[in-house]
């Protein structure tokens, strides 16, 4: 039997039992002691024979209370000492000894009998299997919690920082227009501190117009009338300077309402600067800041519009230097480009405000003269040759002077087109040239019948007999791949051979007349036809080369040109692959859906498209959308000084990042030395062409290079003629 403690209830039990067996026994005996005593003195057998009977059975009863008790106790011990164990290890349930306490149990319940005690047992077991797995519950809560508080502080800290960090403007106004939230960045763009703007109206960061405007938005977006907002706003910083911001607004909600606005704004300050300086820079001849030919040109055109409306009388003057090509000659093309600065600072001087002052390329200037007669356009062309006379340019140890010859033109003059009234200004110049150079002339109608007798009577009749004997000839300029720094890529370009002499002439001196007598889509047709030809025979054998062809902007409108195309495609077996088809930018914008019209046709037959001298016209940049073009031909203009003009290099670069945005590849023309190739390899372009590239060459020259032979070269020339 287990040890009894004193203090238990089993003890206690036997206690009480016993000191009950000891009352009865001790009032049995005293009443048996007083039943004796009483007849002491009167003893009577039969009388004391009952008290022994009486005092026998009440010891019989003693005896079997005794043996009552006893089994009493017997019985209740062990429920005792369970009862006693339990109420012992209770207290380690507090203390979390689960373990211990459910061994404590587990070892009453293996007792044989049963009673309350084992539902106490039972009860008090899964009292501590619920509260050891309550605390594990608790603890892995504890753990999940901790772990979420952790992981929210973390996405907390990380939306900070985002938030913080972002080259962004980001703040939110309430409800009341006050400014709750606002970055670093934003501190750094405007100059002050968080604290100096928490809680300070939203009007604080917009002029008084943008701020009427975003008030406008703000309410719109807190009432849910749009689910966001843009905004092109100005923004004042602590110093007062003025930034250009682009602002996204969108309502957010705090709780279950919509109660706050989030502004995004990104500082376009610098892109909008470097988008007008670009935009500048495609307008403005980049040696002398003049207006260049293509700005003119739409000037020019709005002048005569606005003078026909009216009635007004305008005045263009066409200046061209003379001998200027002797400078370029003696003392090099920097001192050329010095004499074309001063000659363009010379002219803005002496000019109006309101005149317009072109560079047109070259030593040719013009020069547009609003509201101005005859009369004054002669008085400034006197005061033009007086003051350029005046400027000496000495290099090394060549002293150079200027003088001019102007032509001048009124307008509007009958029903003549911009391009009419500058050929005539020319013609009036080259008249001013052969009076003697440093004069002015005014052009009539008797000098354009002149000009028509010497000049296009005589193209007209040599272009003729050109194509008619086949005296046109091609030559073949190398356009490298930049990458592979392989040239597998020719321009094919057109020269018209003298038949006495064999001289040949450049298509600056015939074209423009084909133009005017319509000859131009024939000499197009030539071009095609033969080099298409000589494609198909180096495809033959085995040669992996392409052909760019020039297209002049008439052959949009000529309906042979598909179906000529399509048979000269057809007859010589070429792969259209290897045929690329370039039109100038001019010529594509000034007849925008025939041209794409044009451009879709001659895809849709497996070829190529080139845009040529793209660049000058950069504000029309949005119609390359428009225009199925592969490829993009950067004007030589903005490349022949690119390794030496950092503001030719900024719009190189943007004309770059654009095309590639549009998926399109880029070629760059007037590659004159390696430092050019150089630069552009690091800008990212695709093909480059120049003389440092090579030269145009006859067939002839590429009779190695093409795996021709002499004799196939010979052949084909004979064909020719």
């Amino acid at each position: 039997m287990a040890k009894i403690s004193r203090n238990s209830l089993q003890w206690q039990t036997a206690v009480n039992t016993f000191t009950s067996i000891m009352i009865a026994g001790l009032i049995a005996v005293s009443t048996s002691a007083y039943a004796i005593y009483s007849q002491t003195f009167d003893i009577d057998i039969p009388k004391i024979e009952l008290i022994l009977y009486h005092s026998l059975a009440v010891g019989l009863l003693l005896f079997f209370a005794l043996l009552f008790s006893i089994r009493t106790y017997v019985e209740l011990s062990g429920p005792l000492e369970n009862l006693s164990l339990i109420t012992s290890t209770l207290p380690l349930l507090s203390s979390k000894k689960y373990d211990e306490a459910k061994a404590t149990f587990q070892h009453i319940s293996n007792a044989s009998e049963y009673h309350e005690i084992n539902h106490l047992q039972y009860a008090s077991f899964q009292l501590a299997n619920l509260l050891e797995k309550l605390d594990a519950d608790m603890a892995e809560r504890s753990r999940s919690l901790s772990t979420k508080n952790i992981e929210l502080e973390a996405e907390r800290d990380f939306a900070k920082n985002l938030v913080d960090t972002a080259q962004l403007i980001i703040l939110t106004v309430d409800n009341q227009f006050k400014i709750t939230l606002f970055n670093h960045h934003a501190e750094d763009i405007m100059g002050l501190n968080e604290v100096d703007l928490i809680g300070d109206n939203a009007a604080r960061m917009f002029p008084s117009g943008n701020w009427t405007e975003a008030k406008s938005l703000f309410i719109e977006l807190l009432a849910g009338n749009m689910p966001i907002a843009q905004q092109e706003a100005e923004l004042i910083d602590a110093m007062g300077n003025i930034k250009q911001v682009s602002w996204l607004h969108s309502p957010i909600a705090i709780g279950n309402d919509t109660n706050a606005v989030l502004c995004v704004g990104l500082d376009m300050t610098e892109k909008k600067a470097a988008d007008k300086r670009v935009i500048w820079m495609a307008e403005h001849d980049p040696l002398t800041d003049l207006c260049n030919r293509r700005k003119f040109t739409e000037e020019f055109e709005k002048s005569l519009r606005t003078a026909i409306r009216y009635n007004h009388k305008n005045t263009l003057l066409f200046l061209d230097l003379d001998q200027f090509k002797d400078i370029n000659d003696t003392s090099g093309h920097q001192a050329g480009d010095e004499l074309l600065q001063l000659v363009a600072n010379t002219l803005i001087r002496v000019t109006r405000f309101t005149d317009l002052v072109a560079r047109l390329g070259g030593d040719e200037f013009a020069i547009l003269l609003p509201e101005s007669d005859a009369s004054g356009a002669a008085i400034l062309a006197k005061k033009i040759i007086k003051e350029l006379e005046q400027i000496q340019l000495k290099y090394g140890q060549v002293q150079h002077k200027v003088s001019t010859s102007i032509g001048i033109v009124n307008y509007p003059l009958h029903d003549a087109s911009i391009h009419e009234l500058m050929g005539f200004a020319d013609l009036a110049m080259y008249k001013a040239k052969a009076d003697g150079k440093g004069t002015y002339h005014t052009f009539s109608v008797e000098d354009n019948t002149q000009a028509q007798l010497q000049t296009r009577v005589y193209w007209k009749h040599e272009i003729e007999s050109a194509l008619q004997q086949s005296n046109f000839v091609l030559h073949f300029q190398p356009i490298l791949d930049i990458k592979s720094a392989k040239v597998k890529h020719y321009e094919v370009l057109i020269r018209m051979r003298n038949p006495d002499n064999g001289e040949l002439t450049m298509p600056g001196k015939f074209i423009e007349i084909a133009e005017q007598a319509g000859l131009i889509n024939r000499i197009d047709h030539y071009v095609m036809q033969r080099a298409i030809n000589k494609l198909a025979e180096l495809q033959k054998i085995g040669m992996d080369i392409t052909f760019s062809i020039n297209l002049s902007g008439a052959i949009a409108d000529d309906p042979l040109l598909i179906p000529m195309l399509k048979q000269f495609i057809k007859r010589s077996g070429v792969r259209p692959e290897g045929l690329i088809f370039e039109i100038t930018e001019t010529a594509a914008v000034s007849n925008l859906q025939q041209a794409k019209k044009m451009m879709v046709a001659i895809k849709s037959l497996g070829c190529q498209f080139a845009l040529d001298d793209f660049g000058v016209g950069f504000s029309s940049f949005s119609y390359i959308r428009e225009l199925p073009v592969d490829i993009i031909k950067i004007d030589g203009i903005f490349i022949k000084d690119l390794d030496k003009n950092a503001d030719d290099q900024l719009f190189v670069k943007a004309l770059i990042d654009v095309a590639k945005g549009m998926g399109k590849k880029t070629t760059a023309e007037f590659v004159e030395n390696a430092d050019i190739l150089d630069l552009l390899k690091e800008f990212g372009v695709d093909h480059a062409q120049g003389y440092h590239v090579g030269r145009p060459r006859p067939e002839s020259d590429y009779a190695k290079e093409w795996g021709l032979s002499t004799e196939e070269l010979e052949e084909e020339f004979l064909q020719v003629n």
